[in-house]
């Protein structure tokens, strides 16, 4: 293997475990922080930052057309506004460990919509790897009880975090449209730019002062603006470069469990015997959603 090659392996295992450790952080952050201040704070610092290297790889700032602006406006307020504040929130009611199997199962979802609105094929892996995922949400959310899963008697919190699917869902399919004119760099920079301006309100009018913050919220704030969010982005679309769609994703099935033992370590939760089932079950059915033609 070409050296180049293996630091690109090692930066795209290390955009998995950085990813996963979100679950965990926006907890830890939810502890001292207001919801809203910290989505703001994450997202408007990222976007500083992508905004500086967007700078400076491209020499300039693309200026948006019309259509590129109301684009770019309703990604940001679909996918930085609404998703990450519904994200939080759903975080601040269900264990960081359930959360990490329900979220990432973005892909097969998106797989499954874009058949059915966009009439991409599907085929029978993508298909069983699309039913796989379901299976194991559903089972996670039921808390790996028969009648719960059977009476969908789903609480508050895991029916927040449905909602981010099928709102990451609408982001991803919207996105494919901006990057026909867009760099993935400038969009990103764009969209996290114009998501956290409508947050400064809330944020605002939450009047939860910084100062309580403790030094462990700020920590994890810093962890979710560079290692949560630019680094892993950046990364991500270096494999896209070089690996190609479909190869690079593969990299975001190591999410789900490093998420759970992140949890486990961090915030001492437990792995019972039916988060394992619904583990093995969104992992297998991501590997197959993800797998290249």
């Amino acid at each position: 293997m070409y050296p180049a090659r293996r630091v690109l392996y090692v930066k795209l295992t290390l955009m998995a475990v950085f990813w996963s450790g979100v679950f965990p952080a926006v907890n830890i952050v939810l502890k001292s922080m207001g919801l809203f201040a910290s989505v703001f704070l994450r997202f408007w610092l990222a976007s500083l930052i992508l905004l500086f290297l967007l700078r400076w790889r491209e020499q300039r700032l693309p200026r948006l057309s019309p259509r590129e602006f109301v684009m770019v406006l309703v990604l940001g307020v679909l996918g930085i506004s609404v998703y990450n504040c519904l994200f939080s929130y759903g975080l601040s009611l269900v264990e960081a460990s359930r959360a990490a199997l329900i979220v990432p199962t973005n892909p097969a979802f998106t797989a499954l919509f874009a058949a059915i609105l966009l009439k991409e094929h599907l085929g029978g892996v993508r298909a069983a790897g699309v039913a796989l995922s379901v299976l194991g949400a559903l089972w996670v959310l039921a808390g790996g009880s028969f009648q719960t899963l059977a009476n969908l008697e789903f609480g508050a919190g895991e029916l927040v975090l449905v909602a981010c699917i099928f709102m990451w869902s609408a982001y991803t399919l919207l996105g494919r449209v901006a990057l026909s004119s867009l760099s993935p760099l400038a969009l990103t920079a764009y969209v996290m730019a114009f998501g956290s301006v409508p947050i400064a309100i809330p944020a605002w009018l939450e009047h939860a002062p910084l100062a309580q913050v403790t030094w462990q919220g700020w920590v994890a704030l810093g962890y979710l603006t560079v290692f949560g969010t630019v680094l892993p982005f950046l990364w991500f679309y270096e494999g896209v470069k070089a690996l190609g769609a479909a190869r690079a994703a593969q990299f975001i099935n190591l999410v789900p469990p490093l998420a759970v033992l992140e949890a486990m370590f961090l915030l001492d939760e437990k792995l019972t015997p039916g988060l394992l089932a619904g583990m093995a079950l969104v992992v297998a059915g991501l590997y197959l959603t993800n797998k290249p033609p």
